[in-house]
């Protein structure tokens, strides 16, 4: 159990949950196929001159037509989760509540809210003089982007100038930002709190001071600190 926290942290959102269970669903199955292929090429080695293994040897046939038979059911049974995952992830995106456009630039990321573009800012990486006590460096920013918890989001990115990459990983998000296309995603956080991330894509000379915080609330604080940045 500690180990697999440590690879994977805790999913912050359902879609990351069944990320993590299909991950571990997969690792069986290839497991299970691993052993036979390594009780295959044993049989093989040790049997392979016997008298026994030289008639079912003769009788290739059937040998081809189980092995087809099983390579399909490892198919058939691999891939049926990863299509209901897909029709999740798409039926999400369907009935999302609140549309995130965020856009990257050299070199900081800018958000809009909602398809009317109102409520927008840009946001920069933090400087060591205007750090807090517990903010980290090189990844706290000066305007967070706030969004709610337990909302269907549909993020929408893409970029000004040259290729980025909006990642946060600990919530499963790894979004290509490309100058005159939109890439999509989905999510929804059922846990409030603050997810770190970075551009992923070497764009250029600051590349490495384009960070992403993510900070999850509830939907009264939401709606009031969207309000009150509406105001000001």
């Amino acid at each position: 159990m500690y180990l697999q926290n440590y690879i994977f942290p805790n999913p912050s959102n359902p879609y990351v949950f069944c990320c993590h269970y299909i991950h571990n669903y997969y690792s069986h199955i290839i497991l299970f196929g691993f052993f036979i292929v390594l009780m295959v090429f044993i049989s093989i080695f040790f049997y392979g001159s016997s008298f026994k293994f030289n008639m079912v040897r003769n009788d290739s046939r059937m040998i081809e037509l189980f092995l087809q038979f099983l390579v399909i059911n490892f198919l058939v049974v691999m891939a049926g989760p990863g299509f209901w995952l897909i029709q999740y992830q798409g039926r999400m995106f369907r009935d999302s509540e609140l549309t995130l456009k965020v856009i990257g630039h050299q070199w900081y990321w800018s958000y809009e809210y909602g398809d009317s573009g109102k409520l927008c800012f840009d946001s920069f990486m933090k400087s060591l003089d205007d750090l807090f006590l517990g903010e980290f460096r090189l990844l706290d920013v000066d305007n967070r982007c706030v969004l709610p918890v337990n909302t269907n989001i549909g993020i929408y990115c893409t970029s000004s100038d040259v290729i980025h990459s909006f990642s946060v990983p600990k919530c499963f998000i790894k979004m290509d930002a490309l100058n005159g296309l939109l890439t999509k995603v989905s999510c929804n956080f059922s846990c409030s709190g603050l997810y770190y991330g970075q551009c992923s894509e070497i764009c250029g000379s600051n590349h490495s001071f384009m960070p992403i915080v993510l900070e999850v609330t509830s939907l009264e604080c939401w709606k009031g600190w969207s309000l009150s940045y509406l105001l000001n």
